[in-house]
């Protein structure tokens, strides 16, 4: 989806990450974040965020929640993180960045809530009073206070399979009334997931009926005395979506896909940030159905169009097949097969990425455009490897 408009707008990461693939300074399977774009990305959403009043908290699971990606966001304005899970929190704490809000998409196991309180999180978002009085019992032991943000469920919301949760909205005043009673926690704001999808007929980002409602329950904590509430609003947080959820009354967004400049919205037009991600692999065999490149870092919803095949004798677009839902991307399929390709040639991907639910490895690369210089490897959840011994094992055996 994204590979004409990165080798058009960011030529030079395409350049430096078929250079480092060909020396074999990054293994295969391995997505490259240009960490200059990033930061830019991030500087160019902060601004914009703040001049319409926004709290921004950043999403990484997208690029595999890789800490020095995060720095860089935070050292460019967007300090706080957004954690998917507990451990994405713990990950991200750990590297040194303050958390701003966990449990937000999934809901840390019981026993885990006292490690994040101790860590500090801005605000805990809870899918009921079961969970508030988790938060609530850690955070006494902890000796602290907790805010909450409520995930709401609306009627009419739109809910992806196996995300399903939250306060249902006709339960919120009541749900509210039960965690005033408790002592170390307090309702701060609301939540919802997602607020805003792109609409690829229209060409244009669009609300969706989440955002009503965590717009309608926002207007039921002022009521029951909740003043100033947080109205935290994701999903498809970018420069083009920021002054009209400031406008809706929204107080906080959480970019993520805009930081690498890969929302729906940016494969269908030029938008402020940059592509600042692809992932590379290489040819591993071919029939005659297809060229099959090494897999480990696809993504069904990825919205796969084609790859750029490196051989020697040139480059090679190719089409490239989406992955099934229900298949495990052992490979890549490349078709027609290019005859030209042999097993080690380079292979250029961009495409919509959950770097956090995939096999591969994340190279953080800086001085792209000038020189190249791999800051570090990571696996997909942000550990770091081995660095040159990790990287020696991709090399072809016997070469220097």
């Amino acid at each position: 989806m994204f590979l004409e408009v990165t080798r058009r707008r960011n030529p030079a990461l395409v350049a430096a990450a078929v250079e480092l693939h060909g020396s074999g300074e990054i293994p295969s399977n391995c997505y490259v974040l240009d960490l200059d774009t990033i930061g830019r990305n991030a500087a160019r959403i902060a601004q914009v965020a703040a001049d319409n009043g926004l709290t921004c908290f950043q999403m990484t699971k997208q690029f595999g929640r890789n800490p020095v990606a995060a720095k860089v966001i935070a050292a460019n304005g967007i300090p706080e993180v957004v954690a998917v899970d507990a451990d994405e929190a713990l990950t991200l704490a750990a590297a040194g960045l303050k958390l701003g809000n966990v449990g937000h998409l999934v809901q840390p196991p019981a026993r885990r809530w006292r490690s994040l309180v101790d860590r500090g999180p801005s605000y805990a978002t809870v899918f009921g009073f079961e969970q508030a009085k988790l938060v609530n019992d850690a955070a006494k032991d902890a000796g602290r206070h907790q805010s909450l943000l409520l995930r709401v469920v609306g009627e009419l919301d739109h809910l992806y399979p196996g995300q399903r949760g939250g306060v249902a909205f006709n339960e919120l005043e009541a749900t509210i009334a039960r965690i005033a009673e408790l002592e170390a926690v307090s309702v701060a704001g609301v939540t919802a997931f997602p607020c805003m999808l792109f609409d690829e007929a229209a060409n244009a980002v669009r609300p969706t009926p989440n955002l009503d409602s965590v717009l309608r329950a926002a207007a039921v904590l002022r009521r029951v005395g909740i003043d100033e509430p947080v109205v935290d609003a994701p999903s498809t947080n970018c420069v083009a979506t920021m002054a009209p959820l400031a406008a809706a009354g929204v107080t906080h967004v959480e970019p993520g896909s805009s930081l690498i400049g890969n929302t729906p919205l940016h494969g269908f037009s030029d938008q402020p940030e940059e592509p600042a991600m692809v992932y590379v692999t290489e040819v591993t065999h071919r029939d005659a159905e297809a060229t099959y490149t090494l897999g480990g870092g696809h993504y069904a919803r990825a919205r796969l169009r084609s790859a750029l095949v490196v051989t020697e004798n040139g480059e090679h677009k190719a089409r490239a097949v989406p992955l099934a839902a229900e298949a495990i991307d052992y490979y890549g399929s490349l078709e027609p097969p290019i005859d030209q390709a042999r097993p080690g040639d380079t292979v250029v991907y961009a495409f919509r990425s959950q770097v956090f639910v995939s096999r591969a490895t994340v190279a953080a690369v800086a001085g792209i455009g000038s020189a190249p210089r791999v800051v570090g490897l990571y696996d997909h959840v942000g550990k770091a490897l081995a660095g040159e011994a990790y990287v020696a094992r991709t090399r072809i055996e016997g070469e220097a």
